[in-house]
């Protein structure tokens, strides 16, 4: 078993598959059932991934405090030390990515004579309801954080920055991280899968776009952890978002609830002079509810992938989407309007402008901590403090 291990290591070298089906891929890996059908099954991918999520889930609810205080680290690590690694290659992929689209600007991503399922406007829903939804209206008063302050970024000096300037560069640090870089990991695994399956013939997984680099061991046990850790990486990342999800519908309900108007409540008041209110219902902010939430939504998501990708996941994304939009024009209308469109135009500039600086910044000085820590901080005091990388940008794009 080691020996042919050993050899499989060796299996590197991309071979000719023309002709070959996705079926015919998948028969070649080790795997229980007959392939195309619902008890199709890779034991060793769906084993150790349950096993991983489990086993994570099991120590969430039994050790809380010591899982936060552990994942915190952890996530405040990968930041302290491959900051430089995640940046930079943001950069590369979107150096290669524009080269993609000039160099095969009219490759389709599917066969040469195939058509579009979709028009551009549901697979621009689609993209927009999977990828950045659930975070692009969590976080929609963004740039307010920014500006405030929140987590002292580098610009919250008041030496360098006044607030007029302050506002710009907080809108546009907006811009940049659901720019050009917030869409960089979507488009290239969604390109890659996308040729490998539709133009070179394999299964929609994420083992096969490796086949380029490491040939037939995508059918063996490299192959298995690719899925594995592809797996995992989905799981807590649509777990991230729907937390951030529950959260903010559980907040919006209760604002609802008691009729939440500029910090004061209207409803369930004892006394008009009363700030906080119970409401109609009662309705609090608390795990509880937001469990429930949880399951109203995974079983809305469940049913729209049941219902198949043209009557329920097209459908409910083209939904999600129109509402945006009016929500947008809403604001943009009701608001001030002249002063929206001016904020808009001059902060676009400013992040074309300011792309290239801050899509390479790490926050390299800021990371060294204060001067008190003894690590180099900066002897002045001024400037960011540790950690607004770790829960701004990382966090975004992780």
């Amino acid at each position: 078993m080691v020996k042919r291990a050993l050899d499989l290591l060796k299996d590197w070298q991309p071979r000719d598959h023309a002709g070959m089906t996705p079926l015919e891929h998948m028969e070649k890996m080790y795997s229980f059932g007959t392939p195309g059908t619902w008890y199709y099954f890779n034991p060793v991918v769906t084993i150790i991934s349950a096993v991983l999520v489990w086993g994570f889930v099991i120590w969430a609810m039994v050790e809380q405090e010591y899982m936060a205080e552990d994942t915190g680290d952890i996530q405040s690590w990968v930041t302290d030390i491959w900051n430089w690694l995640y940046m930079g290659s943001q950069n590369f992929w979107i150096l290669v990515l524009f080269w993609l689209l000039f160099k095969y600007f009219n490759l389709k991503l599917g066969a040469d004579d195939d058509e579009p399922e979709f028009s551009d406007i549901t697979y621009f829903a689609m993209l927009f309801s999977c990828g950045v939804a659930t975070g692009l209206w969590y976080y929609t008063a963004e740039a307010m954080w920014h500006y405030e302050g929140y987590g002292t970024p580098r610009w919250t000096d008041q030496y360098m920055w006044n607030d007029n300037t302050r506002a710009e560069h907080a809108l546009m640090v907006t811009w940049f991280h659901w720019g050009l870089h917030g869409w960089i990991p979507y488009v290239v695994v969604g390109a890659t899968v996308a040729l490998l399956h539709y133009r070179r013939g394999f299964p929609m997984a994420m083992r096969f776009t490796l086949y380029p680099l490491i040939g037939e061991m995508v059918y063996g046990w490299m192959g298995d952890c690719v899925e594995i850790l592809s797996i995992l990486c989905t799981i807590f990342g649509v777990c991230t978002s729907l937390g951030l999800g529950s959260m903010q519908i559980n907040k919006a309900l209760v604002r609802l609830d008691h009729g939440t108007f500029r910090g004061k409540d209207e409803w369930g008041c004892d006394s008009p002079a009363q700030l906080t209110c119970d409401g109609r219902t009662g309705m609090v902010v608390n795990k509880q509810s937001q469990i429930w939430i949880i399951v109203v939504v995974t079983g809305l998501a469940i049913s729209s992938v049941v219902a198949g990708l043209k009557k329920g996941i097209a459908v409910l994304s083209l939904i999600a989407f129109f509402l945006s939009v009016f929500i947008l024009l809403t604001v943009l209308f009701l608001d001030e309007t002249w002063y929206i469109l001016n904020a808009l135009t001059s902060t676009l500039g400013y992040y074309i402008w300011y792309l290239p600086k801050i899509s390479f910044h790490t926050d390299a000085w800021e990371e060294l901590g204060k001067a008190s820590d003894g690590l180099g901080g900066a002897p002045d005091g001024r400037g960011g403090l540790k950690g607004w990388m770790n829960g701004w940008t990382i966090f975004y794009w992780g």
